[in-house]
């Protein structure tokens, strides 16, 4: 394909003095066009050929493809110059001037109907027929550049619309398949909705359908030990009271969180002694400390309020979550609670509660997920400890339902922090519900 510099450098060459344009001379009279031969010589042209008949004139274009035809209107033959340059022009663009002595109307209009160039008028001197030849040359060759350069142009439209139409449906491909995916995600969206809604109704119903029969076991169980029983009997009786009281608790536990997830918990704001119900939670626990011969102490600061409005069974749930996970993943040493006062306004007061043990710690990779639902930081096939991993998913939701939040500082082998923190309401504050958004 040729770009327009190439075909202006071909102009360039068609009418500069580098190579001479060929002319093909079309005359039945011999002096004439021998006359007219030396007169293009003389002029720099070059003559092609010698044509004394139409038929001539076009077995000679085809064959030396001219540059410019002089055609005399009155030819030897069937053909006269005005037929012959009919046939020519029908087959090729080649410029044609006419040479006539015959001015009348009726010629002029058939020569006009071949698209020739011009005429000239016989006789005629070198400086008409050299700027004649000029000018049609210049007038074709120009011609011929328009003609390439649309030609060019097209092509190129045509190239830059297929281009834009492949991309076209490329993107429409591609759209499709977006939406098609879009469409696959939202109905999977769907489904997993309605297959996590089933997954809570099935907790919640299953967890309410296990307490009637486990809070019979275990009044049954305690009517029994209140029998006086044997000591093996006791012993075996005492064994089945404490499992069925993890297992309850396992229940109470699966039954807070399909609450959370349904987003039906409630969170019922009180006064209450912050000493006395954080000793109540703990004292519980620090038997079964005991039986690992683990040390709980717990140490509330001075400076921290005694009566505070909040969910006292709340928060205890969520110290009890933790202070429990400690010892379970505790054997040696000790767990502490701290009770600390972090900022204090008007009407309200900033703690945090932290529980420190000496235990097994939580690997780096486990604690971003420790706080999700059935995560355990010993969670291989064989681990020793016992429970389903909801404790601390459940400890976690409840102090961001309380406005608060909760973080893990740990280093394995060294043992774990867990600590939160939470606003609570001071006993004269106007309203009572800011610790239970």
């Amino acid at each position: 394909m040729q770009n327009l510099a190439e075909i202006s450098a071909q102009k360039t060459k068609s009418t500069g003095n580098e190579s001479p344009a060929r002319i093909l001379i079309t005359e039945d009279e011999y002096i004439v066009a021998f006359d007219l031969k030396l007169r293009l010589k003389k002029l720099g042209f070059e003559v092609a050929g010698i044509a004394a008949s139409g038929d001539d004139a076009i077995l000679q274009n085809q064959d030396s493809k001219p540059d410019l035809i002089l055609m005399d209107i009155q030819l030897h033959g069937e053909m006269d110059g005005i037929e012959t340059a009919r046939h020519i022009r029908a087959e090729s663009d080649v410029p044609i001037i006419f040479l006539t002595a015959n001015t009348d109307q009726a010629s002029m209009e058939r020569a006009s109907s071949t698209n020739a160039f011009s005429y000239l008028m016989k006789p005629y001197n070198e400086r008409e027929l050299q700027f004649s030849i000029q000018m049609a040359l210049e007038h074709s060759c120009t011609a011929r550049l328009l003609r390439e350069a649309h030609d060019l142009l097209e092509e190129r439209v045509k190239a830059r619309t297929a281009e834009l139409s492949a991309s076209y449906i490329a993107l429409q491909n591609e759209y499709r398949l977006h939406q098609r995916t879009l469409d696959e995600l939202q109905a999977a969206q769907i489904i997993a909705k309605q297959a996590d809604k089933t997954k809570n109704e099935f907790l919640a119903t299953i967890s309410h359908e296990l307490l009637t029969p486990m809070n019979g076991i275990l009044g049954m169980v305690d009517l029994m030990l209140e029998n006086k029983p044997s000591r093996q009997q006791h012993d075996q009786l005492s064994i089945v009271k404490a499992s069925a009281d993890d297992l309850l608790e396992i229940i109470h536990g699966l039954l807070d969180f399909s609450r959370m997830q349904n987003g039906t918990i409630e969170c019922v704001p009180t006064i209450f002694s912050l000493r006395e119900q954080i000793a109540s939670y703990l004292q519980p626990l620090a038997l079964r400390a005991k039986e690992k011969s683990l040390s709980l102490n717990w140490h509330i600061a001075e400076d921290t309020p005694g009566v505070v409005v909040a969910d006292p069974n709340r928060i205890g749930q969520i110290l009890v979550n933790l202070a429990d996970n400690a010892i379970k993943f505790t054997d040696r040493g000790e767990v502490k609670i701290k009770v600390t006062r972090l900022s204090q306004e008007a009407n309200r007061v900033q703690l945090r509660i932290s529980v420190q043990d000496t235990g097994i710690g939580v690997p780096e990779d486990k604690q971003k997920l420790i706080f999700e639902p059935f995560v355990q930081a010993d969670g291989s096939h064989s681990r020793r400890h016992g429970g389903v991993g909801l404790g601390l998913s459940i400890a976690a939701r409840l102090v961001n339902i309380m406005g608060g939040k909760i973080d893990l500082e740990s280093r394995p082998g060294k043992g774990s922090t867990f600590h939160f923190d939470l606003w609570l309401e001071l006993p004269e504050a106007p309203s009572l519900t800011t610790a239970c958004l």
